[in-house]
């Protein structure tokens, strides 16, 4: 039997993904941040072959206590995939941001990931060749105003993967970058909270309510997490996957523009997309 590790399951991308593959006959063990209604929604729609656990990749005890029980409850002949989905979008100007803010941003999107695909890479290599994925985004490639810690976090995850895809390729595991376009998720909004908690700045804050405007809209007319499942689908299980899979119309056109545009046009166009 197929099994993956899916980080941030409690909802969008992470929960469709779970779900997914879950009614492909993997065994999916779903790390969970947020107990409670996020946990038993996806127990509830799941298979027993689901194991949803608490999982803070922030938190290296978490990590190692997530992993521990995987290696116990796997079946064989091991772990066949990691899907490193946990993310966080933190928005604001980089001038006001809050030095703590940019440290969580890298924490949860960066560092957590690397945190979890370390732990569960012995778990990975007992099998015949297996998967990482990380679920970058569009704004690892293409950056806009007011979300610098965001798109920073993410241009990290391409360099990460692109590393380990190299460092592993001997070992016959295979590295994954899947990057949505605005997808329907609730870290848009959350990212949208965050702007409540930034001191106030009279320069900036006309602007943040448009950025804040723009955000809630592609919460809401985002394409479904359900076409990133099935990207992630195609990363884990097909004979011979993708290192990238752009998730989305936007995802494709707009980065392959921006490198044609010159720079100061490309920061006219942004301005006015992200306001």
């Amino acid at each position: 039997m197929s099994s993956v590790i899916i980080t941030g399951a409690g909802s969008g991308i992470g929960a469709s993904t779970a779900l997914h593959l879950d009614r492909l006959g993997w065994q999916v063990f779903a790390g969970v941040h947020d107990q409670g209604e996020d946990s038993e929604i996806l127990a509830r729609q799941s298979s027993d072959r689901m194991t949803v656990l608490p999982l803070d990749v922030t938190d290296r005890s978490s990590v190692e206590a997530f992993v521990a029980t995987v290696e116990k409850e796997v079946e064989p002949p091991g772990l066949t995939a990691v899907v490193n989905n946990a993310g966080e979008g933190i928005a604001g100007p980089l001038e006001t941001l809050p030095i703590d803010e940019l440290r969580h941003q890298f924490e949860v999107n960066v560092i957590g990931l690397v945190r979890v695909t370390q732990q569960a890479l012995p778990l990975l290599r007992r099998g015949p060749g297996g998967r990482v994925v990380f679920v970058g985004s569009m704004g690892g490639l293409v950056a806009v105003q007011f979300a610098g810690a965001y798109h920073a976090s993410k241009y990290a995850v391409e360099a990460i993967g692109d590393a380990w895809r190299q460092e592993l390729a001997p070992d016959g595991i295979h590295v994954a970058i899947v990057e949505p376009g605005p997808i329907s998720t609730p870290l848009w909004s959350k990212a949208a909270h965050t702007l409540d908690r930034l001191p106030p700045n009279e320069r900036y804050q006309e602007r943040l309510d448009k950025f804040r405007e723009t955000l809630q809209r592609q919460g809401k007319e985002g394409a479904s997490p359900q076409s990133i499942a099935e990207l992630i689908e195609h990363a884990v299980s097909a004979d011979r996957p993708k290192t990238r899979y752009a998730g989305g119309f936007a995802a494709t056109v707009v980065p392959k523009v921006r490198r044609l545009l010159p720079d100061r046009l490309y920061d006219k166009l942004a301005r006015r997309a992200s306001a």
